[in-house]
């Protein structure tokens, strides 16, 4: 049996943080339908969290280190190896300006890979599953002032932003260093989750139902809260735009 060694293959920018490429990972592998092995696609996966300042705090911060200097050491890496198709699996880091950079890299540099934008594919998979209009957006600081979901959903959709202590109730359930996912991503403590909570149910009683987990380890943690809810995961939008690219035969129904 001759093995093809060159196929497409898609490659994950691990480490914003850890556990969310860990997690794309997991939902790539979730969205084959495979019977063996050997079914499944090549995905390569660096996860260099040393080399990739937090992404909020530069965007807040504009005169620090910019987060695509290490986003672009991956991307160049990945594509050595053989990587195809690359994913970002970091909501803030696709604020423009930080992927701005990493696009002139790729251009620049002649890199011959299709880089995949998650609120790109977020926004493709809402227009064609989802007839809501009103989007609770649940993020990192950084998401928020970039406003970048709202630089891809036209003015037919309404991106609903909490208010500012739910906001901060959102950032403690990522960042703090007491119970956040940053710091416990297994198991996920249980304050991280009530935080969620507590947002949602404020959010329900606006009348909204439809929310978007607009940072990668939100659902580690959100996926846990069993609520009457719409609950959007752009990772597994992404993972699952990945697999139509690279094996659409085998994507999973």
């Amino acid at each position: 049996m001759s093995v093809d060694f060159k196929r497409p293959t898609i490659g994950i920018v691990g480490g914003m943080g850890p556990y969310a490429g860990m997690d794309l990972e997991r939902k790539v592998f979730d969205c084959v339908d495979a019977k063996s092995d050997q079914d499944y696609p090549d995905v390569l996966m660096m996860s260099l969290s040393r080399l990739i300042p937090d992404r909020s705090y530069y965007i807040l911060h504009p005169d620090t280190e910019n987060p695509c200097t290490g986003i672009e050491y991956c991307i160049e890496r990945l594509s050595q190896m053989g990587a195809t198709h690359i994913a970002i699996p970091c909501n803030t880091a696709h604020s423009p300006i930080i992927m701005n950079q990493v696009k002139k890299f790729i251009e620049i540099n002649s890199l011959d890979i299709c880089l995949f934008n998650i609120v790109e594919e977020t926004h493709k998979w809402v227009k064609e599953n989802l007839s809501e209009r009103k989007l609770v957006l649940y993020a990192t600081q950084g998401t928020y002032f970039s406003k970048v979901y709202q630089n891809f959903f036209d003015e037919n959709y309404q991106i609903v932003e909490p208010d500012d202590d739910d906001k901060k109730l959102i950032w403690n359930s990522i960042y703090s260093h007491d119970y956040g996912i940053k710091t416990f991503s297994n198991p996920i403590k249980d304050q991280a989750v009530e935080n969620l909570r507590l947002v949602t149910e404020k959010m329900m009683d606006q009348g909204y139902d439809t929310f978007i987990m607009g940072c990668t380890e939100i659902p580690l943690a959100m996926g846990r809260l069993k609520m009457p809810i719409v609950k959007i995961d752009p990772a597994k939008i992404l993972a699952q735009a990945l697999i139509k690219a690279v094996c659409p035969e085998k994507l999973k129904e």
